[in-house]
């Protein structure tokens, strides 16, 4: 899926481009008003501003405000809708039973194996052509839902995603996935560089945390 870029700072920039000569020569009249009433002042000064101003704010809220923040609640719900399909349901469970839940039944010693062989999985070219079919299987599943939560961080930093939507919808189960499975296979002491040996969660997903920060308070 390719993802939209609304140009939320290109608004901003526009606005300020208006607001910031319009304050000025307010600032610039009101100072050389000589004493005059502020009725005068802002007779003479704002009210002829009025009409320009609201024939370039309005266009902007109409047909880029609105629609931006639109599009941001779609896109947050599109994502959800995705992580709710069944496809990606069955990902899910399967990668949570293999990654997590049977891990627990072994001793500490062993209970980290299963995440270290997965990151070597992701990592090492030799070990990804060497497992079997049904561990690849199990693998590929718990990538999509990683690789899943990434995406939405990404959405998230470019703007483009509704983030109270996200928080309440995806963040239960992000945080899950991050204490469960990202944040034990980041404190492994493996250092990943480059994209070809790096997967795209490893890093923490600062705004997916961010938004687990926020739900605390």
């Amino acid at each position: 899926m390719i993802l939209p870029r609304y140009p939320t700072r290109a608004i901003v920039l526009g606005l300020a481009g208006v607001a910031v000569p319009v304050l000025t020569l307010l600032g610039v009249g009101v100072s050389a008003a000589d004493g005059k009433a502020a009725y005068d002042v802002v007779r003479d000064l704002f009210v002829p501003l009025v009409g320009p101003l609201v024939a370039v704010l309005v266009p902007v809220i109409i047909f880029f405000v609105i629609p931006l923040g639109q599009n941001r609640q779609r896109l947050a719900l599109d994502l959800c809708a995705q992580y709710y399909s069944e496809e990606m349901r069955d990902a899910r469970n399967t990668a949570w039973r293999y990654l997590v839940t049977e891990q627990r039944q072994f001793p500490p010693v062993r209970r980290a194996e299963r995440l270290a062989h997965f990151i070597d999985y992701l990592s090492v070219p030799e070990i990804n052509m060497s497992v079997d079919a049904e561990t690849d299987a199990i693998y590929q599943k718990a990538s999509r839902v990683l690789d899943f939560f990434a995406m939405v961080d990404g959405c998230l930093a470019r703007g483009v995603a509704d983030p109270d939507l996200v928080r309440d919808f995806l963040l239960y189960y992000y945080l899950w996935w991050r204490d469960e499975i990202m944040v034990p296979i980041r404190k492994s002491g493996r250092t990943l560089d480059g994209p070809k040996s790096k997967p795209v969660w490893w890093d923490p997903l600062v705004h997916l945390d961010a938004l687990g920060a926020r739900g605390r308070q």
